[in-house]
């Protein structure tokens, strides 16, 4: 074990920790409780493309480039189950002086032991830690919240998790802090209200006096979530584990307060205030629109169609499931509506387009544009499959198309809490069907059609849900819940 080992560490040999993952940086924390830092003189990896250039300063290099540093060092092999394989033989290339292998039993003392240390500091009644996806940038409800706090000149502290290579867009007056750093523990433990849009587990232990908000991210009645279509007996009492943490959940539907009940087996509060992110349809947009044109230097006068699959759970051929040409629909886009029609891809963030497959000669690739929110206010129209960004975008009363070539598999795969059969939204099964439901498209039978939808899942959208909740957090930290 670990524990059993630190004072091997305490003599005056150098560190090398292989692995800039979490592994990685949890171990360096770790390290850093024990005074052991200081000891750390490289982190090595296979690629160091594929990470950062350093961790709390500490340079992260090729273990091509360390050879030297190798013989003279304890390694400590801090990667998971998947990789540690290739990781040991690739070693084994190399003369090391002493390796240990960061096992799992070893990551959980770890993590006890950073929780122990951390629970110990006292919370800020005003500083707000939010985690969005994980850190992928400033986005979604979270970033709404945000904004609007700063907008009102609220006296609060506001920390914001990052990855490599995001953030650059964060505002100056939030606080940036890398996932799973040192300083990620330290302002997490000691933020009175703590924010996310998922139910993963990173916000970890609560701690007592904490206030957790889970914002989440989707509010139609479309595919299954959570206990909705998981079976696993282990797997939904971790859900029901999880999500007890919170206080307060978020909905943009009367519907989803439902599914909060019966999916996520959320006993709490619900507030009903409509999806801070989706204010943005209830405003003038026309200066984020322009934005977004020059950005990808399309003339004012032309027409978006993004084209927004989601992901797949079988991920081996998901790709087999979209449409890679679309002249065709393209041009009866123009046909229907008129004018000259740019297309725009995005991908769900837990894929990436393969190059073999990166075929859209005539299109943008916005897979990587921070906030979907602003693609959805440019765009004219959408097409998608299962994606809840349909009742984001149709907030707007523009047209959304379904293009489902699985749509059998997905029910059996996934299922949906309301059949396809009874959304608003023109589908098809293939690009003809497409082609077809596009050039009959009837805009006053869509919208009365979309409008009773909206009305029956109880849509609580009207462009205050950030005022609503940026409320709510200032009564919670003036001690008024």
């Amino acid at each position: 074990m670990l524990s059993e080992r630190c004072d091997l560490f305490k003599e005056n040999t150098k560190l090398i920790i292989y692995g800039a993952g979490e592994y990685g940086n949890k171990l360096y924390t770790f390290l850093r409780l024990n005074g052991l830092h200081n000891r750390i003189t490289y982190f090595a990896v296979s690629d160091p493309k594929q990470n950062p250039r350093n961790i709390e300063g500490t340079l992260v290099k090729k273990v091509s480039e360390l050879k030297d540093e190798l013989a003279e060092s304890i390694v400590l092999v801090a990667v998971g189950t998947a990789h540690r394989e290739e990781v040991i033989n690739l070693l084994q290339k190399y003369s090391v002086k002493d390796l240990y292998y960061i096992t799992k039993e070893d990551m959980d003392y770890i993590s006890r032991e950073i929780v122990c240390h951390m629970k110990r500091l006292p919370l800020e009644q005003n500083k707000i830690f939010i985690s969005c996806y994980e850190g992928m940038g400033y986005r979604c409800n979270c970033k709404y919240i945000a904004e609007k706090l700063i907008q009102n000149n609220y006296p609060v502290k506001l920390v914001w998790v990052v990855r490599d290579g995001n953030g650059n867009d964060i505002p100056e007056e939030i606080k940036k802090v890398k996932l799973f750093s040192y300083t990620f523990y330290e302002e997490l433990y000691t933020s009175k209200i703590c924010i996310t849009n998922n139910t993963l587990n990173l916000l970890g232990e609560k701690k007592e006096g904490q206030y957790y908000i889970n914002t989440w991210h989707g509010f139609g009645p479309f595919k299954k979530v959570q206990g909705s279509w998981i079976s696993n007996r282990n797997k939904l009492d971790e859900i029901k584990a999880i999500n007890s943490k919170y206080d307060l959940f978020l909905t943009g539907s009367k519907f989803y307060s439902w599914v909060y009940r019966n999916s996520f087996f959320y006993e709490g509060e619900i507030y009903e205030c409509g999806a801070p992110r989706n204010d943005i349809f209830f405003v003038d947009n026309t200066v984020i629109k322009k934005s977004v044109f020059r950005k990808y230097s399309i003339p004012f006068e032309k027409k978006i169609v993004l084209y927004a699959p989601t992901f797949r759970t079988d991920m081996r051929d998901f790709y087999n499931k979209y449409i890679f040409d679309m002249s065709e629909i393209l041009k009866a886009l123009s046909e229907r509506f008129h004018g000259e029609y740019v297309l725009m891809y995005r991908f769900h963030h837990h894929t990436s387009p393969p190059e073999e497959r990166y075929d859209y000669k005539k299109g943008i690739d916005v897979t990587y544009y921070p906030d979907i929110q602003e693609l959805l206010v440019s765009a004219d129209v959408v097409i998608t499959d299962y994606s809840s960004l349909m009742w984001d975008f149709s907030l707007q009363r523009k047209p959304v198309f379904l293009y489902q070539n699985d749509e059998k598999e997905y029910i059996t795969e996934r299922g949906f809490y309301c059949p396809v059969s009874q959304w608003p939204y023109p589908c098809a099964h293939n690009k003809k069907e497409l082609i077809n439901r596009i050039k009959a498209f009837d805009r006053e039978k869509y919208v009365d059609e979309l409008n009773a939808f909206l009305e029956r899942y109880g849509s609580c959208d009207n462009g205050n849900a950030s005022k609503r909740v940026a409320g709510k957090i200032m009564r919670i930290v003036e001690g008024d819940t």
